[in-house]
């Protein structure tokens, strides 16, 4: 009974300081993350470089008609209950009654060092109507009482995020009628402050108001869609560009193939919940978002994987205290802390190949790499090739499992506890007759 009370007082001490040790393979962890955060960094400090001179992200949305209007307020000016009348200005945003939009992408990517930004060229075409009707509805609603339209000339808006990146307008017509762009104004959207107008130079004798327009905007990263519109039907198709989708509203159907891809939205007022009429500002909201620099996910997913660290490092711990228990062989403390060094080390090989060549293969590679190295070091500890090629295999068994946690998010916590329950179980089966060997142990002395 005394040797067996010695054996359990060393497996003790032996887990506490296992215990200890992976809680210590943090600092290096800790080392790494700030090295993925500097990455992060520089590759953002990278793609704004590219991008200050040729167009951000931009969001754009169908005209508005802005009419002046005033609308008057009681207000009292004394303890005697006088009142006055005070007159307000401010601007009235009509919006479309349907809009058809067509962009066309032509997409290049530029790089600065190891890093690229994708950018493209939107050919924009805008066709639909306002009708005036609508505007004359409004104003019989409560919140517009005692609003009044001023007779001079209205205009219309198109507003953009980012003016700068306008190349040109080919064709702005207003009821058949070609007018002049001009600069657009700073105060109708915090979201979209910018843009170009044009004066309506003739009274609006129709109630039907059709317009047409077609022009170029340079952007990089994302173009956001706002479906400001009773009903706005979207296409879009582009050439070197793979994009992904997001945004309140998915389209309709899309085809993306290796040259490029198009994809179709129809979207009616009842689904964007917007009104017809809006006094000084429009509504900040990104109905359809087509982003095309996917290369700048694969940060996200080395961080996102070195949150299971402390996770894997015990997982590989246990196995290889699992294989020392039956193996009889005492694996050093030295020896642990090299392993885990070798797991750590794996996040900066996949830091460093994912900057060169795509994710995937990246972790196959790291994956493969440390499992081989921490296999062979294995091997040569318990001087038996089978505890290497086990070992070896629940690495890659592992690895994939993390894998799959990774690119499958909303799976992740599901995936992860039967890992662990799995874990649990391969551990269980290991270490059934350990009472055994000690019974027959006490037996011999």
């Amino acid at each position: 009974m005394t040797k067996r009370s010695s054996l359990n007082k060393e497996l003790t001490l032996h887990l506490g300081l296992i215990f200890i040790i992976s809680l210590l393979l943090l600092i290096p962890k800790i080392f790494f993350d700030s090295v993925l955060s500097d990455r992060q960094y520089m590759q953002d400090s990278a793609i704004r470089s590219i991008t200050s001179s040729w167009g951000g992200e931009q969001t754009i949305a169908p005209p508005v008609l802005i009419f002046a209007a005033t609308k008057e307020r009681v207000v009292e000016v004394s303890k005697n209950g006088e009142q006055r009348l005070s007159v307000e200005q401010f601007d009235l945003l009509l919006a479309p009654r349907i809009t058809d939009i067509q962009i066309h992408f032509l997409g290049q990517e530029r790089q600065r060092g190891i890093y690229r930004a994708n950018l493209y060229r939107a050919e924009v075409s805008m066709s639909g109507t306002f009708s005036l009707n609508d505007l004359l509805d409004r104003l019989q609603e409560a919140q517009f009482e005692g609003v009044s339209v001023l007779q001079s000339s209205p205009y219309i808006l198109f507003p953009i995020q980012e003016a700068s990146g306008i190349d040109s307008v080919e064709e702005l017509k207003i009821n058949g009628v070609s007018l002049t762009p001009r600069p657009g104004q700073k105060n109708v959207s915090a979201q979209m402050s910018d843009g170009f107008m044009a004066i309506l130079d003739h009274s609006l004798q129709t109630r039907e108001v059709s317009f047409s327009c077609s022009y170029t905007l340079r952007g990089s990263l994302m173009l956001a869609l706002q479906a400001l519109s009773g009903q706005i039907n979207v296409h879009l198709d582009a050439t070197a560009l793979s994009p992904s989708f997001s945004g309140r509203f998915l389209p309709v159907k899309h085809n993306i193939t290796a040259d490029g891809f198009s994809a179709q939205y129809n979207i009616s007022s009842l689904a964007s919940g917007y009104s017809e009429l809006y006094s000084d500002n429009l509504p900040e909201k990104s109905d359809i978002v087509v982003d095309i620099q996917q290369g700048r996910q694969h940060y996200a997913y080395i961080e996102r994987l070195s949150k299971y660290a402390l996770f894997f490092i015990a997982m590989t711990f246990v196995t290889v205290l699992a294989f020392e228990l039956l193996s009889r062989t005492m694996v050093s403390l030295v020896q642990y802390a090299v392993t885990g060094a070798g797991l750590i080390s794996f996040y900066l090989v996949l830091l460093s190949l994912s900057e060169h060549i795509s994710f995937g293969l990246s972790y196959a590679c790291g994956a493969v790499l440390l499992s081989i190295m921490i296999a062979l070091y294995m091997k040569a500890v318990f001087k038996q090739l089978r505890q290497g090629i086990a070992l070896f295999a629940i690495l890659l068994a592992l690895y994939l499992i993390l894998y799959a946690i990774v690119n499958a998010e909303n799976y992740a916590l599901l995936i992860g506890t039967a890992l662990l329950v799995l874990m649990l179980g391969v551990i269980m089966y290991l270490t059934r007759h350990i009472n055994d060997h000690c019974n027959g142990d006490n037996a011999q002395e």
